[in-house]
């Protein structure tokens, strides 16, 4: 078992700043209260109001006061979706067969398809 050191708040703040870089979490989207969040996970409020803050300062949610916290609308937003594009692009460019790069996929998503 590994031991992240990392502190709580950080990991929570990674954790959703991946999801919404994945489009898991859109824009607009309602997130848990602090409290909700805090009791889910089994720690403290405190804790998910310093990741909610990080978050809030580096853009990628708001709050409306007494309605809820939000995902943001984000200038690099699907910028995972994009690079893949892009790179998908270049191996079709470079002659990669479709047949290839589904293979390759399934072989890193461990699913097979008939």
């Amino acid at each position: 078992m590994t031991v992240n050191k990392q502190s709580v708040y950080l990991q929570i703040a990674d954790d959703f700043k991946r999801r919404i870089d994945l489009g898991l979490l859109r824009e607009g989207e309602r997130l848990a209260s602090c409290r909700e969040l805090a009791f889910k996970l089994g720690i403290n409020p405190n804790t998910v109001q310093r990741a909610y803050s990080a978050l809030e300062e580096q853009g990628y949610i708001y709050t409306i006061p007494k309605k809820g916290i939000y995902v943001s609308e984000r200038n690099g937003k699907n910028s995972v979706e994009k690079t893949a594009k892009e790179k998908i692009a270049e191996l079709y460019q470079a002659g990669l067969p479709r047949e290839t790069l589904l293979t390759i996929i399934d072989e890193i998503y461990g699913e097979k398809y008939d």
